[in-house]
């Protein structure tokens, strides 16, 4: 349990990072003088203001590291593909063919239409998931049944090779309207970790299916407590977390002050995340791609 607790702080951590690094720098969050309410919520009586970006494209930074680590570990040997955000399965990738330099991915995106609001899909290498040298005392059948349920491990199959790392998708939202001066930090979680963290979790994950995790920015782009989650597809299907004091939790009903829920058991597709504050009037929602095997970051900010 307290391997669990300590896991979960750094998930915690790793969204808070992950969605708020350079957020005032790069995302459009709306600075308008004219608002005069206060709270952490006053913008959602105000009428939405436009900010177009001024530039034609913007230079977009993205560090890759390691999740166990908190970050403090880069993580290299990545392929990236960027993608449109209705682009479902990436199909017709703006770029592709992306290679990490020591774990930090650089590319351009367009501004124009109010922003780039697509999708950055990380992969890592690939080992047998019987393994013992690139996963560890987990390697085997349980973690073959958790990344690979196809695997048959009486062959020579193919399908039972793993990813190192979980497969990632990071959507940048709100837009990105101008250059990302500081790198901003993807946590990639180690395949060999999962079923530790699954099993203290008490959750059944199913390995066709995604996971979503969301973090909800208030008025000032900051972290937001209360805020109750609300999948509009598949809800008889999909199972929600929230982060509580430290640990994630699936008996949490709301966010706790990192602003961070989720999703798991997510079937494959477009899906749209609609948000409550704690007096449930909405706040905004954001639409993301489940992946089977992936877990998609994104965040969900205020919509007037």
């Amino acid at each position: 349990m307290n391997e669990f607790k300590s896991s979960a702080k750094l998930t915690s951590r790793m969204l808070v990072l992950l969605t708020l690094a350079g957020c005032t720098e790069v995302l459009d969050i709306p600075d308008d003088p004219r608002v005069v309410a206060s709270g952490p919520w006053r913008c959602l009586d105000q009428e939405p203001s436009a900010a177009p970006s001024d530039v034609a494209e913007a230079h977009v930074r993205v560090q890759a590291c390691d999740f166990i680590t908190d970050c403090t570990t880069t993580v290299s040997g990545l392929t990236a593909k960027l993608c449109d955000k209705r682009d479902v399965g990436c199909n017709s990738p703006r770029l592709s063919g992306l290679s990490d330099v020591n774990g930090e991915f650089r590319f351009d995106v367009p501004t124009a239409g109010g922003g780039f609001g697509g999708y950055l899909q990380v992969d890592s290498g690939l080992a047998f998931c019987t393994d013992a040298v690139a996963f560890g005392a987990v390697a085997g059948p349980v973690l073959c049944s958790l990344t690979s349920p196809e695997c048959d491990l009486n062959l020579p199959d193919e399908r039972c090779y793993t990813k190192l790392f979980a497969p990632t998708i990071l959507f940048f939202n709100p837009p990105i309207v101008r250059d990302v001066e500081r790198p901003l930090p993807l946590q990639l979680f180690p395949s060999s970790g999962l079923p530790a963290v699954l099993g203290a979790a008490g959750v059944e994950v199913d390995p066709t299916a995604g996971n979503l995790f969301i973090q909800a920015l208030d008025c000032d782009g900051m972290p937001a407590a209360g805020v109750t989650y609300e999948i509009s597809q598949h809800e008889e299907q999909v199972s929600s977390l929230y982060v509580s004091n430290g640990v994630v939790s699936s008996t949490a009903t709301r966010t706790d002050v990192t602003g961070v829920g989720g999703f798991v058991r997510v079937p494959p597709g477009f899906v749209t995340v609609a948000g409550f504050n704690e007096d449930s009037v909405p706040i905004g929602e954001t639409g993301v791609q489940a992946v089977a095997s992936t877990l998609t970051y994104s965040a969900l900010f205020p919509a007037p």
